[in-house]
């Protein structure tokens, strides 16, 4: 139920730092003690009702609100388009394989979860953009700008280029950035034996020297990449990847790779592939470590997958300059029509995008109406934990057995209200990626809950936000507090809060 309302997943990590005994930073010693804050958030047992104010403040990534039409068609005809298939052919066979071992499904788990974070994303923002008609709406706006712009011979000489400098990037790059897309979904992230030969590359210092200084680093993260990587499952994968590559890209665009596919495998994706996960040392941990045992630079640079790798990153780069040279414009563009729309319309607030830095976000806790009789109240509880579990489909609706019997005693401590055990709730803040953790304030600046999701229906809120449909989703801090007391028997971290029952 990833981006979905109703919501019973209930996200939260918790982290205690340590410092010495003088509350400084310190390196591990058993002698350390619990951090404690000059301040610290307050935490609030009463809960929220519909209306009532929720503030967040937070990191939030980064939107853009003033897309133009052109940009929306390159999000709708190619950024999700290649992102959905490409991740959702890789994520399929994932699955297979962590459905059919425990051990994958553990080492996969994070990986598979990371890949369809955005690709889910990606398809409900599309959603989200047709839907709400966001193409029409900035092509009424941009209609309207030119017209005002060419009213007036001084606003001409100034914003006249403002949108065709816009369109003249966005189209003039647009060949180079998806073939750019293609290369780093399939082979530099979807391809994980490429992520390992990469590792290895500090290795391999100027003038083809092996640079020693770099092995003992080399082989900790090498180490740790083997640790949640199934060999079998990364061959499947890559099958499919060099398969795609080789149909949806040109052949005078493609990596070198591809004419020793044509020229010494007869076009055989599949057997190249197989020869270099059969050949390479990066395919496998101890022929990895072998190599690193006593590392040579004619070893890494004659390895398959290393090789492959220098390949399809010298593909890969040579786009990178062609793409810049429209950065130019594009941000020349962008200047002059903002600038020119702050000027046509002086009386409407024009609020930055999001760039990363802190911000904050208040509204209030709302129920919502997606779509005509459907209507969706603020908040969900364990009751919809216990209903959605699914036997046949463990892997995204288990229910542990503890949290089970804990639910059948109505065993909830201080953290129900009125007998439920609240999960989720939402309000209608504006927050986007980045914000995942962020606390969820009161109007007395009280911790009532962890933003981590949003919406479905508003996907599309990174570009056009939808105030009756955008809904930021929270973990209830009294779910948060139930799990770590009731069900892990942490009571010694509720002891250290500061609790307002």
């Amino acid at each position: 139920d990833n981006w979905m309302w109703p919501r019973h997943t209930g996200d939260f990590s918790v982290f205690r730092v340590y410092s010495d005994r003088d509350g400084q930073p310190a390196e591990y010693s058993k002698d350390n003690v619990p951090y404690a804050a000059p301040a610290h958030l307050t935490v609030s047992l009463k809960g929220y009702k519909p209306g009532s104010f929720a503030m967040i403040i937070g990191f939030p990534g980064s939107t853009e609100r003033y897309k133009t039409s052109y940009e929306i068609d390159y999000t709708l005809g190619t950024d999700n388009p290649n992102r959905i298939f490409i991740r959702g052919e890789r994520q399929k066979l994932m699955m297979e394989d962590m459905l059919a071992s425990d051990e994958v499904r553990i080492q996969y788990a994070s990986k598979y979860a990371m890949s369809s974070n955005y690709w889910k994303n990606s398809i409900g923002e599309s959603r989200g953009l047709k839907k709400l008609k966001v193409r029409d709406t900035k092509l009424a706006t941009e209609k309207r700008f030119t017209e005002w712009v060419n009213a007036d011979p001084a606003r001409k000489e100034k914003y006249g280029e403002a949108l065709p400098l816009i369109r003249k990037a966005v189209e003039g790059r647009a060949p180079y950035m998806d073939r750019l897309q293609y290369f780093s979904e399939t082979l530099l992230r979807g391809t994980e034996i490429i992520q390992a030969a990469g590792i290895a590359r500090p290795l391999v210092g100027k003038d083809n020297r092996l640079d020693s200084s770099k092995l003992e680093s080399v082989k900790k993260k090498l180490e740790a990449f083997y640790k949640d990587y199934s060999p079998s499952t990364d061959r499947k994968i890559a099958k499919r990847m060099f398969g795609i590559l080789r149909d949806s890209i040109a052949p005078e665009h493609l990596p070198s790779s591809f004419v020793v596919i044509e020229e010494q495998f007869g076009g055989d994706v599949d057997a190249y592939v197989d020869y270099v996960y059969d050949n390479s040392a990066f395919a496998d941990r101890s022929r990895a470590k072998a190599l690193l045992a006593s590392p040579t630079v004619e070893a890494l640079l004659n390895d398959p997958a290393y090789k492959m790798r220098r390949e399809v990153v010298k593909t890969y780069n040579a786009l990178i300059d062609p793409i810049n040279s429209f950065s130019e414009d594009f941000a020349r563009g962008h200047r002059l029509y903002v600038a020119g729309l702050m000027e046509m319309d002086a009386d409407r607030v024009f609020y930055p995008d999001a760039n990363f830095t802190m911000r904050l976000t208040y509204g209030q806790v709302l129920p919502y109406e997606p779509q005509d009789a459907v209507s969706y109240n603020y908040f969900t509880t364990l009751d919809g934990v216990i209903a959605k579990e699914d036997p046949e489909n463990a892997y995204e609706f288990s229910v542990p057995e503890k949290l089970k019997e804990l639910y059948r005693t109505k065993d909830y401590g201080p953290y129900a209200e009125k007998g439920v055990l609240h999960v989720g709730f939402i309000s209608n803040n504006d927050i986007t990626g980045g914000n995942s953790g962020s606390p969820v304030m009161n109007a007395k600046g009280q911790l009532i809950g962890l933003a981590f999701d949003g919406n479905w229906e508003a996907m599309s809120g990174d570009i056009a936000f939808e105030p009756a449909l955008q809904r930021t989703i929270s973990v209830d801090i009294r779910y948060v507090l139930f799990i770590i007391d009731k069900y892990a028997g942490a009571t010694r971290l509720i002891d250290e809060m500061t609790i307002v029952r």
